[in-house]
């Protein structure tokens, strides 16, 4: 494995988040503690009851995860997902990370769509995969052009194509119909698909979208984890879907190289927070959260239409924000953060540096802001925003 490229987006968190006041730079939702768990919960007692862990065994569970906290996952698919089509991972990352390893080899040819969570493109890069970038186009909101993907595919060459969905960091989605003809085009040449799918079940236009991994074609793996729309970062729990025997087996003996079992007390509170109980509650919050905070950015891109424009989010917990000068030129966003975040305290990621890998500057100008905050740091940070955008106004007005 070649060395990894530096991880700018996790590291740029990182390393400013401690002097933000108003951090809307990350994207999972407000994490929980336990009590706000039991108090979202339908039946506090029993929720209260099940998160006791006194007589809980600590020794190493099994490769596939309990089977309680797979019953519970595979209820948020459909009837064609099963118990034993899922395996428990150490996170989306993990999940991921074990989907590449158990599949990827150098010299294998990959698309991936662009721009997404980086994690997705660099890992299959160093590996020594050539990676080819599909890219989501500004400029027709967010889509992808299905003839340019039947372009990329390399018959007998291409091996995956790797897609985020809903996507971060612009929150497209890819509904039905595109789903189906990107599994059409797969079929066509026996690629394996993987969805990372962290961000599902966040709709926001109140529409179900189904999964990759529901539809007929079964050489389709999907991730995902506790973190985004749970907000349960800190619950290491995330989960690998795939229909086809041999895959899943493949992932199951790479799994047991990088982490033979996750967390039995993790798993014990996944599998709570995804009961009937407590579930419905925690994703209410969370996309009420993200219709308020829509509402609030698209007022804020109104009102500085001169210096932003954004494409409104239809799923998931980020918005990618264009800002530019009074004469219409991208702005340099990470001059821009910087001084947002130095000035007023306010922590955005600069989509250049944050998103932008090889070609910054595909993504110069852009910010991605955090809709799954609470609506009340997200008013006070675009106030702020807005305060440095009237400064650059009078800025330009003088010089």
């Amino acid at each position: 494995m070649a060395s990894l490229a530096k991880f700018h987006l996790a590291e740029w968190i990182h390393e400013n988040s401690e002097h933000a006041k108003y951090n809307i730079a990350g994207s999972a939702a407000p994490s929980l503690t336990l009590r706000e768990l039991i108090s979202l919960s339908g039946s506090p007692s029993e929720t209260e009851a099940a998160l006791k862990f006194d007589e809980l065994p600590l020794g190493l569970g099994t490769n596939q995860g309990s089977l309680e906290l797979r019953t519970r996952l595979a209820a948020l698919y459909n009837e064609k997902i099963q118990p034993e089509n899922f395996l428990t991972t150490p996170g989306a990352t993990g999940a991921n990370l074990i989907v590449f390893q158990s599949f990827l080899r150098p010299g294998d040819h990959v698309i991936c769509m662009y721009p997404t969570y980086t994690q997705l493109s660099n890992l299959s890069k160093s590996i020594g995969c050539d990676v080819s970038l599909w890219r989501l186009d500004p400029n027709n909101e967010w889509c992808l052009d299905m003839a340019e993907l039947r372009v990329l595919i390399r018959p007998s060459t291409t091996k995956m194509i790797i897609l985020n969905n809903p996507n971060n960091p612009t929150g497209s989605v890819l509904d039905a119909k595109a789903q189906l003809e990107i599994l059409e085009i797969a079929q066509q040449h026996g690629v394996i698909v993987v969805a990372d799918e962290i961000f599902r079940p966040l709709y926001h236009n109140r529409i179900t979208i189904p999964s990759f991994v529901e539809h007929e074609y079964t050489k389709v793996i999907t991730t995902s984890s506790m973190s985004k729309a749970w907000g349960m970062s800190g619950v290491r729990i995330g989960w690998i879907v795939c229909r086809d025997q041999d895959l899943t087996d493949l992932m199951s003996s790479t799994k047991q190289y990088i982490a033979q079992a996750t967390s039995n007390i993790d798993e014990a509170i996944a599998t709570e927070c995804l009961s009937l109980r407590c579930r419905p509650a925690i994703l209410k919050r969370h996309l009420e959260y993200a219709q308020q905070n829509l509402e609030l950015l698209e007022a804020f891109v109104k009102k500085n239409s001169d210096m932003c424009t954004w494409i409104r989010p239809t799923a998931g917990g980020t918005a990618f924000v264009k800002y530019h000068t009074i004469s219409g030129d991208a702005i340099d966003d990470v001059q821009f953060c910087q001084d947002l975040l130095k000035d007023y305290g306010v922590l955005l990621s600069p989509g250049s540096i944050c998103f932008g890998e090889e070609t910054p500057a595909n993504w110069q100008g852009y910010a991605r802001m955090h809709i799954t905050v609470s609506p009340e740091n997200m008013q006070k940070a675009l106030l702020k925003i807005s305060t440095l955008l009237g400064e650059k106004r009078k800025t330009a007005k003088y010089s």
